[in-house]
C-alpha cells in the first residue's frame, strides 16, 4: 500500500476583535509564544498552534464578509499546510471537484511570504491551504508541533484515482 500522508492542518486562526487583549489573555494563560508580530500572534500548544489575526484582516485575506462578535461570520480558519506552492493550487482543485467553495483561489499570500488560498466545507467553515518558505517561523512551528521534518509531503489523491 502506498504511504499516503494526511494533509498537516495544526494551525487554528481565530478572527478576533481585541487583538491586544486576545494576546494578552493567552500570554496570561502561560501559553508560549512561537512568533508575534503587530498583528499576528502565534502560541505553540501540543500538537497544534494557535494564532490569532485581527478579524477584519482575516476576512479580507479569505475574500470572505468580516464578522462582529456573535453574528456568525468569518471569524476563523484552519490552515493545511502543504509542501510547494503547486500543491495549493492542486489541493484547491481538489476541493473544487469534490464540492467546496473556493472563496481566494490560489495567489501570491497578501500577509506573509508564500502562497494561499481559502475554501469553505459545505456548512461554511473556512480552510486556509497555506505554503511558506522552509525557514518561515509560524511553517517551522508547525511542522515542530506535529513531530515531522523539516520538510512536508502531501500526497493528494481522489477517490476515481483509486478505483
Amino acid at each position: 500500500m502506498d504511504d499516503l500522508r494526511m494533509p498537516l492542518a495544526n494551525i487554528i486562526t481565530l478572527g478576533v476583535q481585541d487583538f491586544q487583549r486576545e494576546r494578552q489573555f493567552y500570554r496570561d494563560l502561560g501559553w508560549s509564544t512561537a512568533f508575534d508580530s503587530d498583528d499576528f500572534v502565534v502560541f505553540a500548544l501540543r500538537g497544534s498552534l494557535l494564532a490569532l489575526f485581527p478579524a477584519d484582516k482575516l476576512a479580507v485575506d479569505a475574500n470572505a464578509a468580516p464578522s462582529e462578535a456573535g453574528d456568525g461570520g468569518f471569524r476563523f480558519s484552519i490552515i493545511i499546510s502543504v509542501d510547494s506552492a503547486a500543491q495549493v493550487d492542486q489541493f484547491v482543485e481538489v476541493v473544487r471537484e469534490a464540492g467546496g467553495r473556493i472563496s481566494k483561489e490560489p495567489t501570491d499570500a497578501e500577509f506573509f511570504t508564500g502562497r494561499d488560498a481559502y475554501f469553505a466545507d459545505p456548512e461554511g467553515n473556512y480552510w486556509e491551504v497555506a505554503w511558506a518558505p522552509r525557514d518561515n517561523p509560524v511553517s517551522i512551528a508547525a511542522r515542530r508541533a506535529a513531530g515531522l521534518p523539516d520538510q512536508i509531503r502531501l500526497v493528494v489523491t481522489r477517490v476515481a484515482d483509486a478505483a
